[in-house]
């Protein structure tokens, strides 16, 4: 991790369990505070009581799933700034247009977790100077696809 680099707080609401411990580890490897659940009620509860500086969610969580997680994060009160990354091993048109109405990237699975560490990395210093809502532009190196 770079000296002057920002430490984000990272919350990954994912209900695989290996892919959760993969994502975390990864971020953790770069110097971040990362938090872990498995569903998006557990996600948003914490999402209420912590400041959060990156979600990186998945679609098809149990209960509430990731896009009405990012939709009730959007009309909450909480962090205007939070950039928001969506994971979903299905390439749907209609997804990725509701994420991008929430200002979310999508994360195609499978991917590198390398690929999706670069776009969080992207996320908190692009992201946090300009909204990450402009993060269509987030890098495509290997692995997944973004918007």
């Amino acid at each position: 991790m770079e000296e002057n680099r920002e430490v984000a707080r990272i919350l990954v609401a994912e209900n695989d369990a290996c892919t959760r411990r993969v994502i975390a580890l990864w971020l953790k490897r770069n110097g971040h505070e990362v938090s872990v659940t498995d569903t998006g009620l557990k996600a948003l509860t914490l999402l209420n009581r912590a400041r959060i500086d990156v979600i990186v969610t998945d679609a098809n969580l149990r209960g509430m799933n990731g896009l009405e997680l990012l939709e009730a994060v959007r009309t909450g009160a909480m962090n205007d700034r939070l950039a928001i990354i969506l994971t979903s091993r299905c390439d749907r048109p209609e997804l990725e247009r509701t994420a991008a109405s929430v200002g979310a990237v999508v994360h195609t699975k499978p991917f590198s977790p390398m690929h999706l560490t670069a776009t969080v990395e992207y996320a908190i210093t692009v992201g946090a100077a300009q909204g990450f809502a402009l993060a269509g532009t987030a890098p495509a190196a290997g692995g997944g696809r973004t918007r």
